[in-house]
């Protein structure tokens, strides 16, 4: 398997740390890329990017903003979106028809010269694609949630860890200084004992209304989009647009609405905050859901609540109701934070300073890819590691089996991975890929 060589971790720090200020600056790119003479291969680490929508594109401006890294190649099922991102590839690097383009991930694996790629796909294609990407040796970057079911992230992980690659999974919040100042407070014993954590996720969208013809028959495809294999592993169904490019995420064959999509962000930090992140629960309790009648493509919750209990006793109490961001309320103060707010429930606790030997998520100015970037080179843990974020995404999978079901109790064996009881919820826990696709275990 190929791993990268490394600069010494002083050196490349340094280098990433100036990546973005450097941006405008011409990058040191390998020798065989662009068949030119150039600066040693190990003073570089390229980049593959796949889905290359709304997130994926952001994360390509990430990448394409730090010269510590060099994207070479790009992939989308989408040709529209393929041709956008390799022309700003080419005019990042000023260097037309360098990189690569694919309309399938698994070419691009085969790039001869990629360190790693990063994953913005629709999360049902986040499994596959990651464990295709530990298999060939790539470091992976992929956007949250990890996966869209519990043996799929079981199966990332496990993939991750027999690879012994790096992989980030883009819960960017714990990069965020307002949530690390949280997670920090809270690890440290500044808040004395936890009483109660409290965890606001938004509520479900809103939809605009399809006429029955059309949910019947659906509507033709772009020429652009190759749905076949945009559907992937998930069940057939008929191409609309409502069902792609951002509005997957309201359907279960694609995605698991609000509370998957966001469990990642400010659930997470609660669960870091409270030391958690490591464990699954044993239970989900007090769970209740609202689906409404909002749009064809509206299949999840427009509004929920439930409590995640662990095996040492912490409770995340988590509902669409509650105050959006994450709540840490302990014998000797509370912390709130969420985008843009941080309160204190004092002066003297807002202005406490972490000292040098407590735990800490910080290491100077760095963003979650730069950090991403920062592990490939030092071979470190990343802040979100594939095993945190698969049992902080089991969570929402078990909410989610419960609304379903309709059941306001869950037991959860984490050992096995599995329900205790309740075996009308059990089928809302798997998922069920399209032939010819298989997870690979």
């Amino acid at each position: 398997m190929k791993h990268p060589a490394r600069l010494p971790r002083r050196s490349f720090l340094k280098f990433l740390a100036a990546g973005a200020a450097a941006a405008h600056l011409p990058s040191i790119v390998r020798a065989q890329t662009l068949g030119l003479g150039g600066p040693a291969p190990s003073e570089i680490i390229t980049i593959g990017c796949i889905g290359l929508g709304g997130q994926g594109n952001g994360l390509l401006g990430n990448f394409l903003g730090n010269a510590a890294c060099r994207v070479v190649a790009v992939c989308d099922v989408d040709s529209a979106h393929l041709d956008k991102a390799r022309q700003r590839v080419d005019d990042r690097y000023q260097a037309p028809g360098t990189c690569a383009a694919y309309g399938d991930y698994r070419e691009l694996l085969a790039h001869p010269d990629l360190d790693g790629v990063v994953i913005a796909t629709p999360d049902h294609w986040h499994a596959l694609i990651t464990v295709h990407a530990a298999q060939a040796g790539k470091h992976v970057y992929c956007e949250k949630p990890a996966a869209t079911s519990i043996p799929e992230g079981r199966a990332m992980a496990e993939a991750v860890r027999r690879a012994g690659v790096v992989c980030q999974i883009g819960s960017m919040q714990r990069s965020w200084g307002e949530f690390q100042r949280v997670v920090e407070l809270a690890r440290n014993g500044f808040l004395g004992e936890i009483k109660k954590v409290t965890v606001g996720l938004p509520a479900g969208p809103g939809a605009r209304p399809v006429p029955p013809e059309v949910l019947a028959n659906g509507e033709t495809p772009p020429s652009t989009l190759d749905y076949d294999r945009w559907l992937g592993p998930a069940p057939f169904v008929p191409y609309h647009t409502d069902r792609v490019h951002y509005q997957w995420r309201w359907q279960f064959a694609f995605g698991g609405g609000q509370v998957a999509d966001w469990i990642g962000h400010h659930y997470d930090i609660a669960a870091l905050a409270t030391n958690v992140a490591h464990l699954q629960p044993v239970a989900i309790r007090s769970a209740s859901a609202r689906f409404e009648d909002r749009g064809a493509f509206i299949e999840t919750a427009t509004a929920y609540s439930f409590q995640a209990v662990y095996a040492n006793g912490t409770v995340i109490d988590t509902a669409s109701s509650n105050p959006g961001g994450t709540r840490i309320e302990g014998t000797d103060g509370w912390v709130y934070a969420n985008r843009g707010v941080l309160e204190h429930s004092s002066e003297k606790l807002r202005r406490l300073v972490i000292p040098s030997h407590g735990y800490t998520l910080s290491a100077g100015p760095r963003s979650h890819t730069d950090d991403f970037l920062a592990a490939i080179a030092t071979r470190a843990t990343p802040r979100c590691p594939m095993i945190e974020a698969h049992n902080v995404a089991a969570v929402a999978h078990l909410a989610n089996a419960a609304f379903r079901s309709g059941v306001s109790e869950l037991r959860w064996d984490p050992a096995t991975e599995s329900l205790v009881d309740r075996p009308e919820a059990a089928r809302f826990v798997h998922r069920t890929y399209r032939a010819p696709h298989a997870l690979p275990v």
